[in-house]
């Protein structure tokens, strides 16, 4: 009996195949919502202020900036039509497009780029305005002593020029980022605030509805940019979704994809051969680790910031994350140019007590490690408790929401030890070193570089485009712990058509489109 009752059970397992098919359309069509979620809440819509990964791909989905990365990662024209670079590096000279317009059909002129700009520079709160230093007077604006900056010039309606002090190779593609879209002065002056819920939208989508911290609804933009379209008539995204609540909506068909899955779910789903054809799977542009305030006792001492990078087994870490991931050396990820050749810091728990026996701890410490809940992140943070607990750093995990947690590694009296990581914003050495690590990135409040750390030797070896020995000295001196390279995995429904991962902006579907049947609806297995 018992073995017909395990017979029964084995017959009676539910089918976790895909239960729709594409319906095999020849070619793209118009129409459909794509439904999707995140684990977190959408913090705001004003692009001088969103600075996480969820944002980052909302809000290029609204947005148009004059230059953009196609998925090769090069950078192409978008609102402007042409751009040249001017006085040996010294002036950017943007010409606009013809016929550009925002949502409601007035037109896009380069006077509203100024303003963007200037807004940037004006907000003490705004995490972009470093990106603009070098444009000339852009120094007297992030200081307050400025309203205006006149490195920022609007020659008529479609020629935009920017002045800068001395050449800036990543201002142009730091312009790729939503902060850096138009948006007029009598809209801004008559929303002031709001603008964080009422985006003018010069992208493919417009916003069409916001629940707060439960759902986002984007729309087709009626006014599209010339030459654009797109296939969806909406993407409808709900927030605040656990992630294991997230696979069972999108195998119930609830959702149209899936991403950052549990551990369970990735590694079932990965197993399973009819899942493999919808899985996209690629090492992204991150970095993970440990940001330690260098300015702070006891990780103003180099050698107790190199103890703790021995202490941490990294590849017990990658085996945690399924595999998912590559052990790290530094901020940079495989492939990005200038990346140096170097093996990361070993397991070496014997190197860790003497290095911290050396720097006056022989016994250790006791410190707080602050994270957010996640559980990725929180299976990271017991690992690294157990592994430093090996020589004598007792760690205290301390969690706090993702808005309060982003507030406080950003200010110099925050915590100074914590998790953190690293999206690049484009694809270039720069935005990984220059932004977290340039002494120039060193502010107040919200500060980029939430490090602290700061090297004449690694400043002159980024004014000197020398990223491989800018890594050698981030390597020794040892501001984070260096973790790993996240690998992104998302799962999309058969009809999910015309989707790939964007190497820059993540789940970008601006381009996807629905194989369903005539009726709009998917078409049963």
């Amino acid at each position: 009996m018992k073995r017909l009752l395990l017979i029964l059970a084995a017959c009676s397992a539910p089918d976790r195949a895909p239960h729709w098919r594409a319906a095999g359309n020849a070619q793209p069509h118009d129409g459909g919502t794509l439904r999707l979620s995140v684990k977190d809440e959408l913090r705001t819509l004003d692009p001088a202020i969103a600075y996480d990964d969820v944002s980052s791909w909302v809000l290029h989905s609204i947005y148009a900036t004059l230059v953009d990365f196609d998925s090769t990662l090069q950078l192409r024209e978008r609102l402007a039509e042409h751009y040249a670079i001017e006085d040996a590096g010294k002036t950017l000279h943007f010409w606009l497009r013809a016929g550009i317009t925002y949502e409601d059909g007035r037109p896009i002129v380069a006077a509203d780029f100024k303003t963007s700009l200037e807004r940037v520079l004006a907000m003490p709160e705004s995490p972009f305005g470093q990106y603009l230093a070098s444009i000339d007077g852009a120094d007297a604006m992030l200081a307050g002593k400025a309203t205006t900056c006149p490195g920022i010039e609007a020659r008529g309606d479609r020629e935009l020029v920017l002045h800068l002090t001395k050449p800036d190779r990543l201002l142009l593609p730091a312009l790729a980022m939503s902060f850096a879209a138009p948006l007029p002065a009598d809209y801004l002056a008559k929303v002031g605030a709001e603008l964080r819920r009422r985006p003018l939208a010069s992208g493919r989508f417009t916003l069409g509805a916001w629940d707060e911290g439960r759902r986002i609804t984007l729309l087709r933009n009626p006014h599209l940019q010339p030459g654009d379209h797109v296939f969806l008539d909406e993407i409808d995204v709900l927030e605040s979704v656990p992630r294991d609540t997230q696979f069972l909506m999108f195998e119930r068909g609830e959702l149209d994809a899936a991403d950052r899955l549990t551990s369970a779910d990735y590694v079932w789903l990965v197993s399973q051969a009819p899942w493999q054809p919808y899985l996209h799977r690629a090492v992204g542009l991150n970095a993970f680790g440990v940001r330690m305030n260098t300015r702070r006792k006891p990780f103003d001492d180099r050698r107790v910031r190199q103890a703790l990078n021995y202490a941490l087994d990294k590849d017990h870490t990658v085996k945690l994350l399924n595999g998912a991931a590559v052990a790290s050396h530094g901020i940079l990820p495989p492939g990005m140019p200038g990346r140096a050749d170097l093996a990361p810091y070993p397991h070496d728990p014997a190197k860790a007590r003497a290095l911290l026996a050396e720097a006056g701890y022989p016994h250790g410490f006791d410190v707080e490690y602050v994270t957010f809940p996640d559980e990725e992140a929180e299976k990271v943070a017991a690992s690294l408790q157990a592994d430093l607990g090996e020589v004598g750093v007792h760690v205290r995990v301390a969690l706090m929401s993702l808005s309060a947690f982003q507030s406080e590694v950003g200010r110099p009296d925050g915590a100074p030890f914590s998790f953190w990581a690293w999206t690049g914003d484009f694809p270039d050495p720069g935005n990984f070193i220059d932004v977290n690590f340039a002494s120039r990135m060193i502010a107040d409040t919200n500060s980029n570089n939430n490090t602290f750390y700061a090297s004449p030797a690694l400043d002159a070896a980024i004014d000197a485009g020398d990223y491989a020995k800018a890594e050698r000295i981030l390597y020794d001196d040892a501001p984070w712990i260096w973790n790993y390279h996240r690998e992104s995995v998302e799962v999309t429904q058969p009809y999910v058509k015309g989707y790939e991962p964007h190497p820059v902006w993540g789940r970008d579907y601006t381009s996807a489109w629905l194989d369903v049947g005539p009726d709009g609806k998917p078409v049963p297995r």
